[in-house]
C-alpha cells in the first residue's frame, strides 16, 4: 500500500482542489434552498484509504464507510437493527443456521451477475485473509452451502450478534475478480469490484478519488452523481475548505472551538448523533511498569477525564466509562463510578515504593518515572488532551514527555501493519477505535482476549486468564442476555486492570454545506458517511 507523508497530502489536496476551479480566496456562494440531490459532492478526509478494497482502507473510518459505498453486505445496519440488502430476507430459528436467499438482478459494475456461488466464495476468501483494518473473522462459521440463488450459513454455535457484527460488515467479493488474488494486502483499485451504489472510476495519490454513481443499483436510486473525495489531513484546512464551499463535507467532526461559528454560517449545516468512537490512554501492558495493573491504575487516577471533556472538548464530549463500553450502547452497560483520586493517586504510588527524587520525579524499582506518550499530530483534542495528562501526571510526581506524530508514524508503533503479533514499541499512547467496536459484544472482546487470533485490536498486548475466561463465556453465549450478562462482568475487569483508560466519547457533530446537497443521515456506528445518506432505497 502507498502511503505519502503529510506534507506531500497537503500540496495534493490543494491542487485538487484548485484543479476543480475552486480557488482558495473564493466568496461562498449567497444562500441558497437545501439540496436534497446534487450531481457533485466533495468530500474531505484527512489521510490516504488505499485503494478501497475491502483488505486495503487504512481507517474503520472514513475508510471502510468509503468501502461500503462500493461494496454491499448481506445486511445493513439501520436503526438499532439490521436491514437485508444483498440477501432478499435471513430466516433463523436457532442463532445458529442462516437461510438467505438472495436478490434477483444483482450485477457486479463489470456488468456480471452477483451468484451464491459469490457469497460462499467471500466467506472462504476472509477465512483465508484475515488482514488489514478492517479484517472479518468469519472463523465462527463452520459450512456455507448454495443451493440455487439461496445461501445457507451454518455456525460453530449459536450466535445472535452474528447479523450484525458479520453479515453487515462482509463486504461481498466477486468471484471472478478476487479468486486470482494471493497477498489482499497489495490488491489494486482495479480490485474494487463490487455491487454497490458507486463505482471507484478515479484514484490516483495525486487527486485522491472519484465514486460515480452506479445506474444499475438494484437495491434504490443514488442521490448523488459524484462523489469526489479529497485528502487534506489539516484540520484547520479541511473546515477553511468547508466555509468558502470548496469542500461539501468533512468526514472529521467539528472542533468544538469552531462548532458555534459553523451553525451560524447560512449555508452550512451541522448533523448531530451519539458518537460512540472512543478516545483511550493507552498502556502498553508488555512493558515494565506498565505490565503491573496497580501502577496502570495509580496513573489513572491521577487523570481527570471529565476535566479533559470541559477543557480539550469545551464539554462537547461525554466523560469515559472506565469499564470503556458507551452508556448508550445497545449493551447497556452498568454505571461505574470514575476513577479520578488524586490524594489515591499518591498513595498508592508511594505504596509501590516510588518515592520522589531530588527533581521531584518519582524513583519506581531503580527507574525515574519518565515515559514518553504518544499522540496523532493532526488531532487538536487528542494533542491537548495530551499536554493536560502530562500536566496531571507531573503534579504526582510522574514525568510525561509528549511526542507528536502523524498517524502513520504512530500506527507504525501500536499497532504496527494492523497485526498484534507483530508487538508494539511504545510506553503510552493516546488512541481509539471507530463506533462499531462498541456495538457488538464481540468486538469489545477483541480489544482484550490474549490470543492473537481472537484478540486482533489488543494493541496494549493484555493477558489475563480471568479476562479470557469472561470473554470465551462472553462470545460462546447463544442468548443476547447472556452476552450482554458476561460484556457486564468484563467491563468490571477493564475499569479493575485498566489496559487501557477510556478517557472520553467526542460528540458526533459533522458539517456540510446544505446549498449544494442536505441529505446526510445519521446512522449509529458510521456517523454520516453511510448508504442511507446517498441513496433513495427501494428495499
Amino acid at each position: 500500500m502507498y502511503r505519502r507523508s503529510v506534507r506531500s497530502l497537503a500540496i495534493a489536496a490543494a491542487l485538487w482542489l484548485a484543479l476543480a476551479g475552486c480557488g482558495a480566496g473564493s466568496r461562498p456562494p449567497q444562500a441558497q434552498p437545501t439540496a436534497a440531490a446534487a450531481k457533485s459532492v466533495t468530500i474531505a478526509i484527512s489521510s490516504d484509504e488505499g485503494t478501497l478494497t475491502p483488505f486495503t482502507n487504512q481507517t474503520g473510518y472514513p475508510g471502510n464507510n468509503l468501502v461500503k459505498l462500493i461494496f454491499d453486505t448481506l445486511v445493513v445496519v439501520q436503526g438499532d437493527g439490521v436491514t437485508p440488502l444483498l440477501a432478499k430476507e435471513i430466516r433463523t430459528t436457532d442463532n445458529k443456521v442462516f437461510t438467505m436467499p438472495l436478490r434477483s438482478g444483482i450485477t457486479w459494475h463489470d456488468g456480471k451477475p452477483l451468484t451464491a456461488d459469490d457469497v460462499v466464495f467471500s466467506f472462504d476468501f476472509y477465512k483465508k485473509n484475515m488482514e488489514g483494518d478492517s479484517a472479518i473473522d468469519v472463523r465462527p462459521v463452520d459450512s456455507v452451502t448454495a443451493s440455487g440463488d439461496t445461501v445457507t450459513l451454518t455456525l460453530k454455535a449459536p450466535d445472535p450478534e452474528f447479523p450484525r457484527r458479520i453479515l453487515a460488515d462482509m463486504a461481498i467479493l466477486p468471484r471472478h475478480v478476487w479468486e486470482p488474488v494471493e497477498k489482499v494486502s497489495e490488491a489494486g483499485s482495479d480490485k474494487a469490484v463490487g455491487t454497490g451504489p458507486y463505482k471507484l472510476t478515479q484514484y490516483d495519490n495525486a487527486r485522491g478519488y472519484t465514486l460515480t454513481a452506479n445506474p444499475s443499483y438494484a437495491m434504490g436510486k443514488p442521490k448523488v452523481e459524484t462523489v469526489k473525495v479529497v485528502v487534506i489531513p489539516e484540520e484547520s484546512t479541511q473546515f477553511a475548505a468547508l466555509r468558502t464551499g470548496e469542500v461539501h463535507m468533512s468526514t472529521r467532526i467539528v472542533p468544538p472551538q469552531q462548532l458555534q461559528a459553523l451553525q451560524n454560517q447560512p449555508n452550512i449545516g451541522i448533523v448531530k448523533g451519539a458518537e460512540f468512537a472512543s478516545t483511550l490512554l493507552a498502556f502498553n501492558t508488555t512493558r515494565a511498569p506498565f505490565d503491573r495493573p496497580e501502577v496502570r491504575r495509580a496513573l489513572a487516577k491521577a487523570i481527570d477525564v471529565t476535566d479533559l471533556v470541559k477543557t480539550a472538548l469545551l464539554g462537547q464530549g461525554t466523560p469515559g466509562n472506565p469499564g470503556f463500553i458507551h452508556a448508550d450502547s445497545p449493551i447497556k452497560p452498568d454505571r461505574l463510578a470514575p476513577v479520578y483520586d488524586v490524594e489515591a493517586a499518591k498513595g498508592e504510588l508511594d505504596a509501590l515504593g516510588a518515592k520522589p527524587g531530588p527533581d521531584g520525579i518519582r524513583v519506581l524499582d531503580g527507574k525515574p518515572m519518565s515515559y514518553e506518550l504518544l499522540v496523532q499530530s493532526t488531532s487538536t483534542d487528542r494533542l491537548r488532551s495530551a499536554e493536560l495528562i502530562r500536566d496531571m501526571l507531573k503534579a504526582v510526581g510522574v514525568e510525561i514527555k509528549v511526542n507528536s506524530l502523524d498517524p502513520d508514524s504512530l500506527d507504525a508503533k501500536v499497532w504496527p501493519d494492523y497485526d498484534v503479533r507483530k508487538g508494539r514499541n511504545y510506553d503510552m499512547s493516546m488512541w481509539g477505535w471507530s463506533a462499531p467496536v462498541m456495538l457488538s459484544s464481540g468486538s469489545i472482546a477483541q480489544l482484550l482476549a490474549s490470543d492473537p487470533d481472537d484478540g486482533s485490536l489488543n494493541v496494549v498486548g493484555f493477558k489475563n486468564d480471568q479476562v479470557d475466561s469472561i470473554i470465551r463465556e462472553l462470545t460462546t453465549a447463544p442468548t443476547m442476555e447472556a452476552r450482554t450478562a458476561a460484556a457486564k462482568r468484563l467491563q468490571t475487569q477493564i475499569a479493575e486492570q485498566l489496559p487501557f483508560l477510556t478517557l472520553y466519547y467526542r460528540n458526533g457533530a459533522y458539517a456540510f454545506r446544505k446549498d449544494v446537497y442536505s441529505g446526510w443521515t445519521w446512522q449509529n456506528g458510521s456517523a454520516v458517511l453511510n448508504k442511507f445518506s446517498l441513496v433513495e432505497f427501494a428495499l
